[in-house]
């Protein structure tokens, strides 16, 4: 079933040697990224047992009702038991009721994440297919179709949202925003987007790493404070933030994450930013800059928000993909620039190595061989065992804070 994937990446890597340097209008290329994201969806769509997280909503979907008479009160309940936001649920509940099948719901969500990418891909890059070669093997595809479903759902709407807003639409990014939230609580993120747009240099990046070292010294200290007295209480949604915010970072971790998630993006965003003639397109991407900033920052101080990140992700590998096409086009600080990718290939790969010693497989295997519908074969439950591992990782002192 691999084959699969061989197509795909084939077909980008053809496009891309044909259309990616065409930056007039071309109907060809268009037709082109749209076929490609045809392609994506259906790659998921109709996949089994694909992913890690993917089994836990599969084993949740067998138990949504069988009527719509009973609809309202699990609503409710999904909410208040797991922190599961209703439109989530409604989509679950539609599939249930009318086509008793989990497949429905990873069309429509993989449908939905992969057609808004696709569309903001063409509104901010020449290089389409460059770009879907990076969200391909980077795994953030995977992650958004496969992992996050719901934040994936959440996304989708986000993305436009942002777009909207900085093309003068504002009042998308204000239909958008609920919508999202609606799917995931994490969409709350998109609220501060519009309150943040500074200077960006060099300073800014140092100022922010200072920030964000600041904030992981200490803050032990200011969750004891913040997270028991002013998010006291009980109910799914605190114990999920209580969840993400005592997950710690040794010194270690938060300088792989500071390069992950602060130092890297800004690199390649500012390089890029750097280039373009466009002034309307560069005060975007600098408005993009100072929200990858923020969530940099959060990111890398808190190990358990590192998921913030993803309201940038899509952003950061489009313009990742303009910088790795401009490599070799530039000697300017060629050395910086291919330390980076280098830097950037080497941590992805890191990534692909995540070993799981209770099922002997490694992350990469949560997705490759391909497995779909036309071959619903047990053996595809070792990514469930090792799902497992990872989402219950054994609790020490360096992986767990102290609020007590």
């Amino acid at each position: 079933m691999n084959i699969f994937y061989v197509i795909f990446v084939l077909m980008a890597v053809y496009f891309s040697f044909r259309y990616d340097g065409v930056e007039e209008p071309d109907d060809h290329k268009q037709h082109r990224l749209w076929l490609m994201c045809i392609y994506l969806v259906c790659l998921s769509g109709f996949s089994y047992g694909l992913g890690g997280d993917k089994f836990t909503y599969m084993e949740e979907f067998e138990l949504y009702p069988e009527s719509f008479s009973e609809a309202a009160d699990f609503i409710w309940l999904k909410f208040m038991l797991n922190g599961q936001m209703p439109f989530w649920t409604i989509i679950n509940v539609i599939a249930k009721v009318v086509f008793d099948s989990f497949y429905v719901v990873q069309l429509l969500e993989s449908a939905a994440i992969n057609f808004s990418v696709c569309y903001i891909v063409s509104k901010y890059t020449h290089r389409y297919f460059l770009f879907l070669l990076i969200y391909f093997f980077s795994l953030q595809y995977f992650v958004f179709n496969t992992e996050v479903m719901r934040e994936g759902f959440a996304l989708a709407f986000i993305l436009i949202g942002f777009h909207g807003y900085m093309s003068g639409r504002k009042w998308l990014y204000f239909l958008m925003l609920p919508l999202g939230v609606l799917f995931h609580a994490s969409a709350l993120t998109a609220l501060i987007f519009p309150f943040f747009h500074f200077k960006i240099s060099w300073k800014s990046l140092s100022i922010a790493f200072l920030t964000a070292f600041s904030i992981w010294l200490l803050s032990d200290l200011v969750l004891s404070k913040v997270m028991m007295s002013v998010l006291g209480g009980i109910g799914a949604m605190v114990e999920k933030i209580l969840f993400y915010s005592i997950q710690a970072s040794t010194l270690f971790g938060f300088l792989r994450s500071v390069i992950t998630f602060l130092i890297l993006p800004f690199v390649v965003m500012y390089t890029v930013t750097m280039t373009v003639t466009s002034e309307d397109l560069k005060r975007r991407l600098e408005k993009l800059m100072s929200f990858m900033i923020v969530l940099g920052v959060l990111a890398s101080s808190f190990a358990g928000f590192v998921r913030l990140f993803n309201y940038v992700q899509i952003f950061y590998l489009i313009m990742l993909a303009d910088f790795v096409y401009m490599l070799f086009r530039s000697k300017e600080h060629l050395a910086i620039r291919v330390g980076t990718l280098a830097t950037i290939v080497f941590l992805i790969l890191l990534n692909y190595r995540i070993y799981y010693k209770s099922t002997d497989t490694y992350y990469y295997q949560f997705f490759f061989p391909y497995t779909c519908i036309l071959n619903e074969e047990d053996d595809v439950f070792i990514r469930e065992i090792a799902h497992l591992e990872a989402v219950n990782p054994e609790m020490t002192d360096n992986n767990v804070r102290d609020i007590d």
